[in-house]
């Protein structure tokens, strides 16, 4: 829904979307929230009298005006993080009218949390394999110095997503397991399970 649906559906909203203290933009912000609320009752399978608020949390789906709020704070630092050179950064204090809006929103720094750029990002000092099941259980088979760790997500047929942590500790083995619901893609199961693994291995 987030990837296929929103994401096209609020495309360059960041250029126009001035608040909702503005005159006209609740009316835009309830058009995108209609599209919302057939995402919500779609994803949860419940009835029309159901209540929204409720379905909205059920699914993870956020309100429109949420959504519109939280694009346009990221769309500054996303600007700012380009390389030097990048006429794009520009655009952050520019005169115009999205300029000042930008500058506006990224001075409300005690109101948000605090955004951090790395210029340089950290090492990884770490070897990263990618393999199949088969391919796989060759891999967890060799003997390699340092710690090893395996990770895997996956969703079912029924939509549920979850993933797998697992290492070896001398001759023990250890992991951790998440069932993350029934609105998670492959991908972010795979992606979570990897962030894990770093978050587990740093302790």
């Amino acid at each position: 829904m987030t990837a296929c649906i929103q994401s096209v559906a609020m495309f360059g909203t960041e250029l126009w979307w001035e608040g909702t203290e503005k005159r006209g933009m609740i009316g835009r912000a309830n058009e995108l929230q209609l599209l919302v609320n057939q995402q919500v009752r779609a994803t949860t399978g419940c009835f029309q009298t159901t209540n929204l608020g409720v379905l909205s949390m059920e699914s993870g789906l956020r309100p429109a005006a949420t959504q519109l709020e939280n694009r346009q704070l990221r769309f500054g630092p996303r600007l700012l993080s380009l390389l030097q050179g990048n006429q794009a950064r520009e655009v952050v204090g520019a005169s115009s009218k999205i300029g000042k809006r930008l500058t506006t929103t990224l001075s409300y720094m005690e109101r948000m949390e605090s955004m951090v750029l790395l210029e340089d990002p950290e090492t990884f000092n770490a070897e990263v394999i990618q393999a199949e099941e088969e391919e796989a259980e060759k891999e967890a088979a060799k003997e390699r110095p340092g710690l090893v760790m395996f990770t895997d997500g996956s969703q079912l047929e029924d939509c549920a997503a979850g993933y797998a942590v697992a290492w070896k500790t001398g001759q023990t083995w250890k992991g951790i397991k998440t069932h993350m619901g029934y609105n998670q893609e492959a991908y972010d199961t795979e992606c979570t399970a990897f962030a894990r693994a770093i978050e587990s291995a740093s302790r």
